[in-house]
């Protein structure tokens, strides 16, 4: 008995690997950061994967941790979107595994202002370079993937009030006229911004509607923006630190008073930057007492 249940053991071959898919949140809101986690996987294993139409980009944590980060767009609508991954051993084996991950809509203010109209329209001399800037943006999003530089969680760029949440839309004469993709942090001219991760500089500009620009890439396709600096501490190309001085807080660009505006993209979404701030990516392994 015992020789015959060593052969079928054999000939049964090794244990299908246990592959495990989750997020968090479990029921993200609009515009929210998500973190996804694959269990089960390991070294010299290939995992990709896609939410909706769009391409996870995953990587391993110092704890070991198969992760990706992605977002819900702000324009979402509630309901079920597709969540994805394709796991392919050494062997050649593939394990896929799906989710449907339900998406609940977000509650966002809406700001009412009734000005003159010259003021909603930029002036035609303008519209030129508003052109420029934006093809400058655009091709930035378009760059291949790099090296993910971040490690663990991300840190605030200043301490103060928030005095603009994310997805607050804004209402010129009754007429929608943008999304809020950012939040904007309180501040006087010449306080102090600190990058939220370590990452490299790839935009250092000043432009009409963002003034004073700094951008960094942390890799991955992890992108955070700051606008209206009165002050660059960087230059492009830099290297950063998590926590290092870039640049001061300003009233640059199109803006009616000092702060510093924070945007946070994967890809080339916006999302909620306190869904980034708040997420716990922490990679450190716990001491016990």
């Amino acid at each position: 008995m015992t020789v015959l249940l060593a052969i079928l053991l054999l000939q049964a071959g090794p244990a299908p690997r246990d592959i495990g898919l989750s997020v968090l949140p479990q029921n993200p809101v609009q515009g929210q950061l998500l973190i996804i986690e694959v269990s089960g996987a390991l070294p010299g294993d290939t995992v990709k994967g896609t939410f909706g139409k769009r391409k996870l980009r995953f990587y391993l944590d110092k704890l070991s941790r198969v992760r990706a980060l992605t977002s819900v767009e702000l324009s979402q609508r509630p309901g079920q979107v597709s969540l994805t991954i394709e796991v392919v051993l050494p062997d050649g084996e593939k394990v896929i595994k799906g989710l449907a991950v339900q998406v609940r809509a977000g509650e966002f203010d809406e700001i009412n202002l009734r000005v003159n109209p010259k003021f909603v329209t930029p002036p035609k001399r303008v519209q030129a370079r508003i052109k420029r800037e934006r093809q400058a943006i655009q091709q930035l999003w378009q760059r291949k993937a790099t090296w993910r530089k971040w490690s663990g969680s991300f840190v605030w760029p200043r301490k103060d009030q928030i005095c603009s949440r994310f997805g607050v839309k804004r209402m010129f004469n009754k007429k929608q006229k943008s999304r809020h993709y950012g939040v904007d942090i309180d501040g006087r001219v010449g306080g102090h911004i600190r990058a939220i991760g370590a990452g490299r500089v790839i935009m250092k500009s000043d432009r009409f509607y963002s003034g004073g620009t700094l951008i960094i890439d942390h890799g991955l396709k992890l992108y955070s923006l700051y606008f209206h600096l009165s002050g660059f501490l960087v230059s492009e190309g830099d290297l950063v630190d998590k926590g290092q001085l870039i640049g001061k807080v300003g009233r640059t660009g199109r803006v009616t008073g000092p702060h510093l505006h924070l945007s946070t993209k994967i890809e080339d979404v916006n999302f909620d930057p306190l869904s980034l701030l708040e997420a716990d990516l922490f990679e450190e392994a716990q001491v016990a007492p």
